[in-house]
C-alpha cells in the first residue's frame, strides 16, 4: 500500500492527515503479522447443531490414551524374572503335581497311600531348596525350619516303615510338616530379621491363600517359559532379535507360529478326547471291551480322575512358586520396602492409648486374681470339691479352657507389648499379668495330672502336657523380654516350639506312654 503524495494532502488541516497517517501505519502492521489459526473441533455425526446449547461451539470431550496390561510378574521398576528361571519354575510345578497324584491319591486303601503323603512333602522341600537355595542359604532361620522339616518326613517314614501308624503320626504329617513347609517357602528370601519377624508371619498365613487369589500369574509364567522353550532351539546370539520379529510378524499378519498352534492343540485336544473316549466307553458295552482289547486293562474313568486331579493341582502350586519368586526377586533388589524399616515404623507408631489399656489390664488383673485365689482354696489345697464333682471331671473339663486362656494372655502381653508406650505401672501390671498367667499354667498341669493319673496317658495328653512346660518356658522369656528390650523374644519362641515338637516325635512317645501305663497298671489308657 502506497503512502499519499503531498498534492493529495493540499487543503486538509494537519491534524487529519496525522489522522490519516497514522490509521494507515495501523492497517499495514495488522496485514503484516500473521493471523492465529483457529482449531477445528470434530464434531460428531450424532450431534444435531452445530453449536452448543449457549451458542458456544461444540468440543468432543478427550479420550484417554490406551493403557498396557501390567505384567504380574513385573516389578514396580518394569524388571521381569528370566525366561529360563520360569521355565524351572513351571517344571516343578508340574512335576509337583504328578508327584501329589502318584504318592497320595494313586491308592486306594487309606491306610496304604497316607504314609507316602510324607514322601511328597520330603519332594516339595527338595524341590524349594533347589529353586531357592541362592537366596535361601544366606537365612539361618531357613536351614533351621527346613532342617526340622526333613527330620520329621524321616520320621513319619520311619514310622511307616516299623508299621506304627498312630495319633503322632497324624498330627505330624497333616499340621506340623504342612505348616513348617509353608514356612521354610516364606523364608526362602534369605533376608529374615529375627528382631522384627511379623512380616514372615503375615507371608506365611497369607501363603495359604495367595494360590487361590495369584492366579493371575499363571498365564504370564507359562508366557515366559514359552519363550525360554524358544530361545532354547534357537542360537543364543539370535535368540532376542528372532523372538521380537517372530513377535512382530504375528502381530502384522495375524497368524500364530507353528510351536503356539502345536500347544494350543495339546492343551484343547487331549482333555477333550479323554472326556469323550471316557463317556462313550460308559455308555457302550461293546465299545468299551473294543477299547479295552486296544489299550489293555487301563482303567478310562481311574485315568481321567487322576489327570484332573493333575490339572487342577497345576495352576495352583504353579502360582504358589510363582509368587514366591516375585516376592523373593523384589527383596533382593529393595523393591519394596525392607521388613526392618516397616517393623520400625510400626514399633514407633503406639496405636492404643496408654491408659485406656492400663484400665482395661487392671479390670482383667482382677478377675485373674479372684481365679488364681479360687485354684489355692481348693485345686492345690486339696480340700473337699462341691458335691456332684470329682477330681478327675474337675480337671477334664477345665483344662483346654485355661490352655485357652493362656493363649489369650500372651497374645495380649505381646498385644500390649508393641503397640502401647511403656510405663512403670504398665511394666508392674505386666509383670503381675505373668505371674498369673504362671498361676494359670500350673492349674491346668495339675489337672491334666490328675486326669493321667485316673485314665491313663495317650499321645494327646502327652502332646498337652509337654506343650504346657514350653509355654512355661515361653513365659520366662516374657519376663525377661521386659528387661531385655533387644531379645527376639517371638524369633526364640517360634525356635522353642520347633525344637519341642521335633525332640517330642523323635523321643519315641510310644514307649513313654506304654512304660508310664504298665508302671501304674493301666491297661487301656481312655
Amino acid at each position: 500500500m502506497t503512502s499519499p503524495t503531498p498534492s493529495q494532502h493540499q487543503g486538509e488541516p494537519v491534524h487529519q492527515i496525522q489522522q490519516t497517517q497514522a490509521q494507515q501505519a495501523q492497517q499495514t502492521q495488522a496485514q503484516q503479522m500473521p493471523r492465529p489459526v483457529q482449531q477445528q473441533h470434530p464434531m460428531p455425526l450424532t450431534h444435531p447443531y452445530p453449536h452448543g446449547a449457549a451458542g458456544t461451539p461444540y468440543t468432543a470431550p478427550p479420550t484417554a490414551p490406551f493403557a498396557p496390561r501390567r505384567d504380574p510378574l513385573a516389578a514396580p521398576d518394569g524388571s521381569k524374572p528370566a525366561d529360563r528361571r520360569l521355565l524351572a519354575i513351571t517344571s516343578a510345578a508340574i512335576i509337583l503335581p504328578i508327584l501329589c497324584d502318584r504318592l497320595v491319591f494313586a491308592w486306594s486303601d487309606v491306610n496304604t497311600y497316607t504314609p507316602w503323603f510324607d514322601g511328597f512333602w520330603l519332594a516339595v522341600i527338595a524341590t524349594v531348596t533347589v529353586l531357592f537355595f541362592r537366596t535361601a542359604h544366606r537365612s539361618l532361620m531357613w536351614c533351621f525350619t527346613t532342617i526340622a522339616t526333613a527330620m520329621l518326613c524321616a520320621y513319619a517314614i520311619a514310622m511307616h516303615a516299623a508299621g506304627k501308624i498312630d495319633d503322632s503320626w497324624v498330627t505330624t504329617s497333616f499340621l506340623a510338616v504342612p505348616c513348617l513347609t509353608m514356612m521354610s517357602l516364606q523364608l526362602s528370601d534369605g533376608r529374615f530379621d529375627s528382631h522384627h519377624p511379623w512380616l514372615t508371619v503375615k507371608r506365611w498365613m497369607l501363603g495359604w491363600i495367595s494360590p487361590f487369589t495369584k492366579l493371575n500369574a499363571v498365564g504370564s509364567t507359562l508366557s515366559h517359559a514359552q519363550h525360554a522353550i524358544r530361545a532354547l532351539s534357537q542360537d543364543q546370539s539370535n535368540a532376542s532379535s528372532a523372538d521380537t520379529d517372530t513377535a512382530g510378524s504375528e502381530r502384522r499378519t495375524g497368524h500364530m507360529s507353528t510351536a503356539r498352534r502345536i500347544l494350543l492343540i495339546i492343551v484343547v485336544a487331549v482333555p477333550l478326547l479323554v472326556a469323550l473316549t471316557a463317556l462313550l466307553a460308559s455308555s457302550d458295552l461293546v465299545f468299551n471291551y473294543a477299547l479295552r482289547r486296544m489299550i489293555g486293562s487301563i482303567d478310562l474313568a481311574e485315568f481321567v480322575r487322576h489327570v484332573l486331579i493333575i490339572v487342577f493341582l497345576f495352576p495352583f502350586c504353579l502360582s504358589i512358586l510363582a509368587q514366591t519368586e516375585v516376592t523373593n526377586r523384589l527383596r533382593m533388589h529393595a523393591c519394596t520396602p525392607s521388613g526392618t524399616g516397616d517393623a520400625t515404623a510400626n514399633r514407633n507408631e503406639r496405636t492404643f492409648d496408654t491408659t485406656v489399656a492400663a484400665v482395661v489390664l487392671a479390670l482383667v488383673l482382677v478377675l485373674y486374681a479372684m481365679f488364681c485365689a479360687i485354684q489355692f482354696a481348693f485345686l492345690f489345697s486339696g480340700r473337699q470339691l462341691p458335691d456332684g464333682y470329682t477330681y478327675s471331671q474337675y480337671a477334664r473339663e477345665g483344662f483346654f479352657q485355661l490352655l485357652a486362656v493362656v493363649c489369650v494372655n500372651l497374645a495380649g502381653y505381646a498385644l500390649i507389648l508393641c503397640r502401647v508406650r511403656h510405663t512403670a505401672p504398665l511394666t508392674g501390671m505386666l509383670i503381675v499379668l505373668i505371674g498369673e498367667t504362671g498361676v494359670m499354667l500350673a492349674s491346668a498341669l495339675w489337672r491334666l495330672h490328675l486326669y493321667i493319673g485316673a485314665y491313663g496317658l495317650t499321645w494327646l495328653r502327652l502332646e498337652s502336657l509337654t506343650f504346657m512346660w514350653m509355654l512355661i518356658a515361653v513365659l520366662i522369656l516374657c519376663l525377661v523380654r521386659l528387661f531385655v528390650p533387644r531379645l527376639p523374644l517371638a524369633t526364640i519362641s517360634f525356635i522353642l516350639v520347633v525344637v519341642w515338637y521335633v525332640a517330642l516325635v523323635l523321643s519315641n512317645p510310644n514307649n513313654i506312654i506304654d512304660a508310664y501305663n504298665q508302671a501304674r497298671q493301666i491297661t487301656d489308657a481312655i
